[in-house]
């Protein structure tokens, strides 16, 4: 008996709970029609990959489903799908191919000459392994300490986190669950991607870390009470604009608690002015709602935030917010008080940047453009 698929899950979990397409579609405020769509699983009526994924969490998180096996599932389903034996992908072709050969037999050279190209498009695309690909093949699988690793699990969700200067602090790393935070205007994400057991039996934290606009991720291993060392001296991390300090805490079987400081500046690293005011906004999802973060020009999330989440964002010069729905989000900018970013049902868009203070040239103030 063949195992259920993301659809029909979905689908009888919803009836079995009594509900409608449109009950789910209010609670959720996700359309009808993507719901139906990840029900009959059309996924071709999504946009991107991302709003498919944030989607499928959001409708599993409502029915509560186990998201992580449900996400899983679906990369399972669509990496079935995407391995189809090379002759059942040619196949459509040679029967085409076989009919307009004969009404006219002079299309020979040409037929011939396709079907060599797409023999050797199909064989390289099959067996021509990139460097490092069959290596990280096994998403699930702990890499030695110091390797660079060629991807950031789609699964672990990041959230925006502030590390001021001269403080120290802890963020607690879970597989689903990562932090990212500005460090002298570049943007860093460190997350946890296993525990490992030492030869005393003591737990090993395996931790990713990652520098935008960097691909790859920086994979090391830290014991409790052990201090890590993120360098620009490091030759895999020479991006970085200063050190930083990781101290684990704590380790369970699957998470790890770290407490993060940051070091010494690297010579020649933008300085941050004195007297100088960082823009700071947090986010208060009421409702889901797609929304996406650019600091000081770098991308810091894109995709669809569940109800009841946080966001905390902070910039040195600039912040651009867009959120699908301003009336699903509360906000707080510099400590001001918490208004509705914009209108129901509304595509919101907020620009904060840093301009010269008229009153004083040596200060800045922080000005807004918005829909």
């Amino acid at each position: 008996m063949s195992a259920k698929r993301v659809g029909q899950i979905l689908r009888e979990t919803r009836e079995e709970k009594n509900l409608s397409v449109k009950d789910v579609s209010k609670d959720t405020n996700i359309a009808m029609k993507f719901i139906l769509a990840l029900e009959s699983e059309d996924y071709s009526l999504f946009p991107a990959e991302t709003f498919t994924i944030g989607f499928l969490k959001t409708y599993s998180d409502y029915l509560k489903l186990d998201t992580s096996h449900m996400l899983n599932l679906y990369r399972g389903e669509q990496d079935e799908e995407s391995q189809l034996p090379l002759e059942e992908l040619t196949k459509p072709t040679v029967k085409m191919l076989a009919v307009e050969l004969e009404k006219n037999r002079a299309l020979l050279p040409i037929i011939i000459v396709i079907l060599v190209l797409g023999g050797i498009l199909g064989f390289s695309y099959l067996y021509d392994t990139k460097p490092g690909e069959e290596e990280n093949s096994n998403p699930n699988s702990l890499l030695d300490e110091g390797k660079f690793g060629s991807f950031i699990p789609s699964d672990v969700k990041f959230e925006s986190q502030t590390v001021l200067e001269g403080s120290s602090v802890p963020f607690t790393l879970t597989p689903d669950q990562g932090f990212t935070f500005s460090v002298n205007n570049q943007q860093c994400k460190i997350f946890i991607k296993g525990v490992e057991k030492g030869s005393s039996d003591e737990n090993i934290a395996v931790i990713g870390f990652n520098v935008f606009p960097d691909k790859k991720v920086y994979f090391f291993k830290s014991k409790v009470n052990e201090e890590s060392l993120l360098s620009y001296n490091n030759p895999e991390l020479e991006s970085l604009r200063r050190e930083i300090k990781v101290l684990t805490q704590a380790i369970t079987e699957n998470s790890a608690k770290v407490l993060i400081t940051l070091s010494d500046e690297r010579a020649g690293s933008p300085k941050k002015p004195s007297g100088d005011v960082p823009i700071q906004v947090t986010l208060f999802f009421i409702k889901a709602s797609y929304a996406e973060f650019i600091i000081d020009g770098q991308t810091g999330e894109r995709g669809l935030i569940s109800a009841g989440e946080t966001k905390q964002l902070e910039a040195k010069d600039r912040l651009e917010i867009k959120v699908g729905d301003g009336g699903a989000v509360d906000m707080i900018q510099n400590g001001k008080e918490r208004i509705k970013m914009g209108r129901p049902g509304k595509l919101t868009r907020k620009i904060y940047f840093k301009a010269p203070s008229p009153y004083d040239s040596t200060q800045f103030i922080i000005k807004e453009m918005g829909d």
